[in-house]
């Protein structure tokens, strides 16, 4: 135990699993919802949108619990912090898997959440204490990518356990071995890090409006995000009513939030991190690469699942194979953003972000370029090959945008700058799927009106459904790949302004 008290590698490794196992959760109930609605008896007719909260509540209060966090940490130390986060997710597991009614699963997933995400800033800023400035890029890549990984299999890993148990709640009694046993090994390998806590005081103010900003900007912009897989298949409908004001109502917090971060004497994160080039540039940098992150993370399964819907319409289990196939699919992304993280940190410990900076989106540009080619009868190779080479430039691109803000912290307050880069990613992600909802749907109707009397149509729909399915995905991956030319001229000018 001595040398894994000594191997910030061992750390790292142990902490990945806490943050998989918690970013599983954001989306394995996508597997087991049906399951859920039919065993504590709800009804489909009227109580359908309370069960939406079990997906929707873990979002945001993972959201919002990876805003505080990280500044939690430094204040009352990174160690206790992340202990108790752990424990806080836990015991929200162990209250799902014990819930009788539907209210006590949607407030158990809630605290999962509070656990959860709390862990992701946590675990960057103890990435950023372990390691030397210069070496810290490639770790904080892995995590990232273990974090991404998460979201993507969930719904396959809980798919799987379904399949073989049929027990919604064996998923989230799975959680406590693993996580008591990341618990006792963090507990002993974290047991001689120094306990530092940062001087100051919790900005509260800045607290509420960053989290009441981020609320409005999930629920607004990413109103109807099931309105894309419905339209595919024929089903109609608009965003809500709330969408623009909610959204209207994110950017006024938001820029009252930054307002009011240059107004406190002890804020929330520092200002320097909102204004000064650098770090301002690499978290700009790293909400164009999230904006393109989630449009493939929605994208793929949407497609393949779409495809395999469309030609088995009969097969009961398809969807279990569109998700099997769609896990697989996204694992490209991921293992190749985690490959590549290592190899950018490298090249960031030996040349610095700004000389090499510009290339790193290009080459997520050159990969979502490859998608928007997509077919009706593209194969899987076709889709890794892009996929893979998008999974290169993100890889290469996340984890040096990341060591760049936290660098640029001072170290008491790394929590707090580990926060804003997850953060800024969040935000890129949510306009991203706000992007493939709104426009998508909106473009497949035109799509499909201006077909509609076509002879070909008439004669073979099921393909011709696909093939809109495969244009609009392929025009959204076109929007992917512009975020990442955006990221590009923002390294440029960064580059010539150094």
């Amino acid at each position: 135990m001595k040398h894994i008290q000594q191997s910030p590698a061992a750390i790292l490794a142990l902490m990945s699993v806490a943050v998989f196992l918690g970013a599983v959760d954001l989306t394995i109930v996508t597997a087991v919802l049906p399951k859920i609605i039919l065993d504590l008896g709800i009804s489909i007719d009227t109580e359908l949108h309370r069960a939406a909260w079990i997906i929707s509540g873990y979002l945001l209060a993972y959201t919002l619990s990876i805003a505080i966090a990280g500044r939690i940490s430094d204040l009352t130390g990174r160690r206790p912090a992340y202990l108790v986060c752990l424990v806080i997710f836990l015991i929200g597991s162990a209250a799902v898997a014990m819930a009788p009614t539907i209210d006590l699963v949607i407030a158990g997933r809630v605290v999962q959440a509070l656990g959860a995400g709390a862990l992701v800033p946590i675990s960057m800023a103890l990435v950023a204490d372990l390691y030397p400035a210069g070496k810290r890029a490639a770790p904080l890549g892995i995590i990232a990518a273990v974090d991404t990984a998460g979201w993507m299999v969930g719904h396959l890993y809980g798919g799987a356990l379904m399949r073989l148990f049929d027990d919604w709640r064996l998923l989230f009694w799975l959680n406590l071995p693993i996580g008591v046993l990341a618990l006792a090994l963090m507990w002993s390998t974290l047991r001689d890090l120094p306990i530092l806590r940062a001087a100051g005081r919790f900005d509260w103010r800045g607290a509420l409006l960053l989290s009441a900003g981020l609320t409005a900007l999930n629920i607004g912009l990413a109103a109807g995000a099931d309105l894309g897989q419905a339209d595919f298949y024929g089903e109609r409908a608009g965003p809500p009513l709330y969408a623009l004001p909610l959204s209207l109502a994110a950017v006024g917090l938001l820029v009252g939030f930054v307002t009011w971060q240059h107004r406190s004497g002890d804020p929330l994160i520092e200002p320097a991190l909102l204004t000064h080039r650098i770090p301002a540039a690499a978290a700009a940098i790293n909400a164009c690469s999230g904006f393109a992150l989630a449009l493939a993370l929605a994208n793929v399964p949407l497609f393949i699942n779409t495809r395999l819907g469309l030609r088995n319409p009969t097969d009961p289990d398809i969807l279990r194979q569109g998700a099997w196939e769609s896990g697989l699919m996204l694992s490209v992304l991921t293992l190749s953003m985690a490959l590549l993280a290592i190899a950018g940190g490298r090249l960031m410990a030996r040349y610095g972000p700004r000389p090499i900076a510009t290339p790193r989106p290009a080459f997520a540009a050159i990969g979502f370029a490859m998608l928007a080619g997509w077919q009706a009868d593209t194969s899987y190779a076709t889709m890794a090959r892009g996929l893979f080479v998008a999974g290169f430039g993100l890889g290469l691109t996340l984890a040096p945008a990341a060591a760049v803000v936290i660098e640029a912290a001072d170290p008491e307050r790394r929590g707090a700058a580990a926060a804003l880069v997850i953060v800024t990613r969040l935000i890129g992600m949510t306009v991203g799927v706000s992007v493939l909802t709104l426009f998508g749907v909106q473009r497949q109707d035109a799509l499909r009106r201006a077909a509609a009397e076509d002879p070909a149509v008439v004669a073979d729909p099921i393909t011709f459904l696909i093939g809109v399915a495969a244009q609009v995905v392929g025009e959204t991956f076109l929007f992917a790949c512009g975020a990442c030319v955006v990221g590009c001229l923002i390294a440029l000018q960064l580059r010539r302004a150094g």
